[in-house]
């Protein structure tokens, strides 16, 4: 039970006062919870004194007061002025005592949210994908609300739905849809519900320009207590942070896939201006994933190294048309023309500010191993994974393409082409996923999907050729096992 002397960080006034009536006025004083008991560290001594008074203090009851006892009323009618004088000093003390604790709270409140907001801003630093940063709100934000469950539903890029669970199954998720989960109304602000078998439920909008796109929920089971209002307000301080990221998020998103949507079809009307390569930058970018995946590169970054596949040629938008169609062998003047178009590739992209590594890939396709590429005569492993990677697939599918001034290569002779320029003009690691990815069952390509127009000497004996070739390039090791990953 509360009282002044654990309500008081200091109860030496209480004290003061006590002595004063005591020795000033005649009345024997004691401090009393709100039931009129003695409190023990105060004990009534009232001895022959028949007249007792109770004065309470502060607004609260539950303080209790001060109980004065006098050996008749007059004294008490007497030094009731001192009494009430020296309750209002004691009610100062209270109130100053409570405006501390208050303050002390609220900055120990803060200094909690200030912990748990640096804690989220260090994880979703540089995150610029939609799920992967509502997931890391998700489980930062459930653990610090003592949430069991959470969920986010929201509009992903181009509006899409998007759902992220929180130690939440599909029989979980049914059974909180049952109990209303769908029901909860939509607000623009933060609010508590209950479901229908008392699962409380604290939920806050994620909100754009034009009114809300999704929420945040977290539950709690029906046994638990309720969310309280400072989980509420921590939510919103919450809400108002995320909400402006993630539509950032969203907009960025949007706008950098209309980006490589538009690049994507530049890049196939520079392949439509020659009859011969129409398709070319496609098919790259499919041999450059079926590559990257036989060497280990995640599946974040084959997504970057597809991008730069189809963006590997697009400078030669600026290259003639009759020295891109020409049918016969290029003079030194052609070739030098034809040179440029690293360069003017790396000036179409640079506005979207890209990713470095998908630029590096772009530019650095023509490097070679041995140093005599173009167009800034790069070095082994000084050229950029994803160029090497793109290197190998670009001269693949140039070799399997029919020409004005040849015919397609079989996929075999291209095949022990890219192997002969291994370490002078192609990654070794490189060329041995591109036979690995031919052999691999686990490896659904769809090459004749990709390329129509394959052939093959000998379509029976593939599997024979493509592991006496593995066995050159790697003698004596793994044939099936690819490349370890490397830094793009």
């Amino acid at each position: 039970m509360k009282s002044i002397d654990r309500s008081l960080f200091d109860a030496s006034f209480v004290e003061e006062v006590i002595a004063y009536l005591r020795e000033a006025h005649g009345v024997r004083a004691w401090v009393a919870d709100n039931d009129n008991t003695a409190v023990p560290s105060a004990p009534a001594e009232t001895g022959a004194m028949p007249y007792v008074r109770y004065y309470p203090i502060g607004s609260d009851p539950g303080i209790g007061g001060i109980k004065c006892a006098a050996a008749d009323e007059g004294t008490l009618v007497r030094a009731e002025p001192h009494v009430l004088f020296g309750i209002k000093g004691i009610n100062q003390l209270l109130l100053r005592e409570t405006e501390l604790q208050q303050t002390s709270d609220e900055m120990l409140q803060l200094s909690e949210q200030l912990s748990f907001l640096f804690k989220l801003a260090q994880k979703t630093i540089g995150v610029n994908e939609l799920e992967e940063f509502c997931r890391i709100i998700l489980e930062v934000t459930a653990p610090a609300v003592e949430a069991d469950h959470g969920i986010v539903r929201t509009k992903g890029r181009w509006d899409q739905k998007m759902e992220i669970l929180y130690r939440i199954d599909e029989e979980e998720l049914a059974r909180l849809t049952r109990e209303g989960l769908d029901r909860i109304p939509v607000e623009d602000s933060t609010i508590i519900y209950s479901l229908s078998d008392g699962t409380s439920v604290l939920r806050f909008p994620i909100k754009e320009k034009d009114g809300p796109i999704g929420h945040f929920a977290f539950f709690r089971k029906p046994a638990r207590r309720f969310f309280t209002s400072y989980e509420k307000k921590f939510a919103g301080i919450i809400e108002h942070i995320i909400s402006p990221t993630v539509e950032t998020i969203r907009l960025f998103g949007s706008l950098q896939e209309l980006y490589i949507n538009t690049v994507k079809a530049l890049a196939a009307a520079i392949d439509a201006k020659d009859e011969y390569t129409h398709g070319h930058s496609y098919r790259v970018a499919k041999y450059s994933n079926a590559i990257g995946r036989q060497m280990g590169v995640s599946e974040k970054q084959l997504n970057d190294l597809e991008i730069a596949a189809y963006m590997h040629d697009l400078g030669k938008i600026g290259v003639p048309e009759s020295i891109l169609g020409k049918p016969g062998k290029l003079t030194a003047a052609e070739f030098e023309e034809i040179k440029k178009h690293p360069a003017l590739t790396n000036k179409i992209l640079q506005p979207i500010r890209l990713p470095a590594g998908i630029v590096d890939a772009a530019v650095q396709h023509h490097e070679r191993m041995d140093g005599r590429g173009y167009p800034y005569g790069l070095k082994g492993d000084r050229i950029s994974l994803f160029a090497r990677i793109i290197a190998v697939a670009d001269v693949f599918d140039a070799l399997t393409s029919k020409r004005p001034y040849r015919d397609a290569m079989p996929v075999e002779k291209a095949l022990h082409t890219l192997y002969e320029g291994i370490d002078t003009e192609f990654d070794r690691e490189a060329v041995q996923a591109m036979v690995c990815a031919f052999r691999s069952k686990e490896t659904d390509m769809g090459w004749t999907r990709i390329h129509p127009d394959f052939r093959f000497s000998d379509e029976g004996r593939l599997d024979e050729f493509l592991a006496g070739l593995a066995e050159r390039i790697h003698p004596g090791g793994n044939a099936e096992k690819p490349a370890e990953q490397a830094n793009a």
